[in-house]
């Protein structure tokens, strides 16, 4: 994500001196606080919230019961070979539980990217027909530029067209919010 901040400040950077001897229109939007006012987005954050707690909070939970399963069989087993396969199997489950965290958060941001691309691209679609219409020959994202005019900022025509609520001051409800499970 850093990378990709580094690579849009360079293009814009680039593009700002392009411009300069083109004359070019340059524009700039929030992508994400479009798509997390977009109607849809509540449902979707609240399909990957209940995803999270059925998903990663159920396996977890099996993961640890079954842990704790092996480990009292294992208390009171006396056989040699039986004791070797559950102490391996006991092993792998302490590591896997021990991991935790970061295969939840993999899967947290996998199903999160899943959920989200969809409106990703419906916002990409609507900045892409909104600069061809009105002639911008570069849109960039908010971030890759450190001063920019706010007559350049197309993100409150763009979220008029995809249906965000924006107020008389052209603020949405929740400007540049942002999912609970990270980007």
């Amino acid at each position: 994500m850093k990378q990709l901040k580094f690579i849009a400040v360079a293009l814009g950077v680039i593009m700002m001196c392009a411009s300069a001897a083109n004359a070019q229109k340059i524009g700039y939007v929030n992508v994400d606080a479009l798509v997390y006012n977009l109607p849809e987005a509540q449902k979707t954050q609240q399909d990957l919230q209940k995803w999270q707690q059925d998903s990663i909070g159920g396996t977890y939970t099996r993961l640890y019961q079954e842990y704790q399963e092996k480990d009292s069989v294992l208390k009171k087993t006396t056989t040699a070979s039986v004791k070797q396969v559950l102490e391996r199997d006991l092993a792998q489950l302490g590591e896997t539980l021990g991991n935790w965290q970061q295969i939840a958060g993999q899967a947290s941001q996998a199903k999160q990217a899943q959920l989200f691309n969809p409106l990703y691209k419906k916002v990409m679609d609507a900045v892409n027909a909104y600069a061809k219409e009105k002639g911008y020959t570069y849109v960039l994202t908010q971030d890759a530029f450190v001063v920019a005019p706010d007559s350049d900022n197309l993100s409150i025509p763009i979220a008029t067209k995809l249906g965000i609520k924006v107020d008389a001051n052209g603020n949405t409800p929740a400007a540049g919010a942002s999912p609970a499970a990270g980007k």
